[in-house]
């Protein structure tokens, strides 16, 4: 569906009247929020590499997405050991204030914190594996595509739908809606049902 058939089917379900841009703002909240509800299967299908210099001595850098949309995060060598080592090491996620872990990262005011301070400048020694930032939609992309799943566009209807309606109207959209969620989850869950044949 184009982002002008979702639109026009929230219109025709929905009991009042709404504005097109407030219909369209409603529709990119739903879709972030469904995207930042992904599967382990989606988010490493879907993600984005960014690679951000380290510095030494510099703890905080800015991140190229919100701290929800972040899958992993690496680390290179070098910037610990010195030298030209090429390779990474992933890092968890923990608390600031957790010494105890060698090596992690943790957010504070919408920055990424590395511990422990590198030691050395380090080019690209960060990789921050993100899922894809996408920009609000608006009449600019009504012919074009909303960025979800388009075989489950419809979930973004009723996303919307039972966000503005009430009563007995917005329960049967949620049901519609948590029914096509199931769908939706299912069919991208990753895990694929496999026959073993032996071979002897």
């Amino acid at each position: 569906m184009k982002v002008s058939d979702v639109v026009e089917e929230i219109i025709e379900k929905s009991p009042h009247f709404l504005s097109p841009q407030s219909i369209l703002r409603k529709i990119t909240a739903v879709r972030d929020r469904l995207l930042r509800q992904s599967t382990a299967a989606q988010r490493q299908s879907g993600t984005i590499c960014t690679a951000i210099d380290l510095l030494a001595g510099q703890i905080e850098y800015v991140p190229p997405c919100s701290p929800d949309s972040v899958v992993d995060v690496d680390v290179r060598v070098s910037a610990y050991r010195g030298g030209d080592c090429k390779d990474y090491r992933r890092i968890p996620l923990r608390q600031f204030d957790q010494k105890a872990h060698k090596s992690y990262y943790y957010f504070t005011a919408g920055k990424i914190s590395i511990m422990p301070v590198p030691e050395y400048d380090a080019a690209y020694g960060i990789k921050i594996f993100h899922l894809p930032v996408l920009n609000s939609l608006s009449f600019a992309d009504m012919e074009g595509d909303t960025g979800f799943d388009p075989d489950y566009d419809m979930l973004l209807v009723y996303g919307v739908l039972r966000e503005i309606t009430s009563g007995n109207e917005a329960q049967e959209n949620n049901t519609k809606y948590l029914q096509l969620l199931a769908d939706y989850t299912a069919a991208n869950s990753g895990y694929e049902t496999h026959e073993v044949k032996e071979r002897w």
